[in-house]
């Protein structure tokens, strides 16, 4: 998931390349000016020195192996304009974000847009993403528009996501995956518990009864197309649970099962079923 130092996606209008040192004075510029510095989520850089800083940690970013961040110069017709970056947020998931800031006199010309595009295009055709997602104030209605126009969906408001001089802001998300990307549409998988509801205390948030009839533990059995993960029983604890579970014949309908999960790394595992308690 490496990509060269030279070989980024390139627009009509637009390139995107690495920051330069003499970039500063410029870039100081675009990224002080408080329009600007209103969406990004770093604070105004005023003066030089934090502008210096600024570029100093993009070039120490821009060396890490294997790379996570993507802070990149755009250009129009070889004039510094603006950022474009590109975080990985997770390697083995494939998840990335972007981020447009562009001086305010090249705004409303469908740069923003373009610039996004060439993001993607970085994200899924060179870095191999699946997921990319873009935040940005809610009241920034261009950064909405923008969204749109690359086809991200609404996600939700994220509440205090970022502190930036003192206060708390939030964020609107907007995503698209690979297969969007390409024109296939969304493609999601069921919930595994889409048929359950649950209840109980804020001890037990994940216990929950089926909402629909279900075999008793008794007589159920994993198949090959619906495996139980979990912890392991052996054959004789299976015996005894099975022998103990036993109702005599005439005897009222078991008591519903309740289903016990726990969340463990990248999975919902279920471990046992229980009977409920009186």
């Amino acid at each position: 998931m490496s990509t060269p130092h030279h070989d980024y996606p390139k627009g009509p209008r637009l390139s995107l390349r690495e920051f330069r040192p003499d970039d500063l004075l410029l870039w100081q510029r675009i990224a002080g000016d408080p329009l600007v510095a209103a969406h990004t989520p770093w604070p105004a850089l005023s003066t030089p020195d934090t502008a210096g800083a600024w570029l100093a940690e993009t070039a120490r970013m821009a060396q890490a192996q294997p790379r996570r961040s993507f802070y990149l110069g755009v250009e129009q017709y070889d004039a510094l304009i603006g950022t474009a970056t590109l975080d990985i947020l997770s390697f083995p998931h494939r998840q990335g974000e972007i981020g447009v800031y562009l001086r305010p006199d090249r705004w409303a010309e469908g740069l923003g847009t373009e610039a996004a595009r060439l993001l993607l295009e970085l994200a899924f055709s060179r870095l191999e993403l699946h997921r990319v997602q873009a935040t940005f104030d809610p009241r920034n209605l261009g950064g909405q528009r923008v969204a749109e126009h690359i086809k991200m969906r609404p996600e939700g408001v994220l509440l205090d996501r970022y502190l930036i001089a003192g206060q708390w802001q939030d964020r609107a998300m907007y995503a698209i995956t690979l297969p969007e990307w390409r024109g296939l549409g969304r493609q999601s998988n069921a919930s595994p518990l889409s048929n359950v509801t649950f209840e109980g205390a804020a001890e037990e948030p994940l216990i929950g009864a089926p909402a629909a009839e279900e075999p008793s533990a008794a007589d159920a059995s994993p198949v090959a197309e619906e495996p139980l993960v979990g912890t392991t029983v052996s054959g004789e604890e299976m015996k005894a649970e099975a022998s103990a579970s036993a109702e005599p014949a005439g005897h009222d309908d078991a008591e519903p099962q309740m289903l016990t999960a726990q969340i463990v790394t990248q999975q919902i595992e279920v471990v046992e079923i229980l009977p409920r308690e009186p």
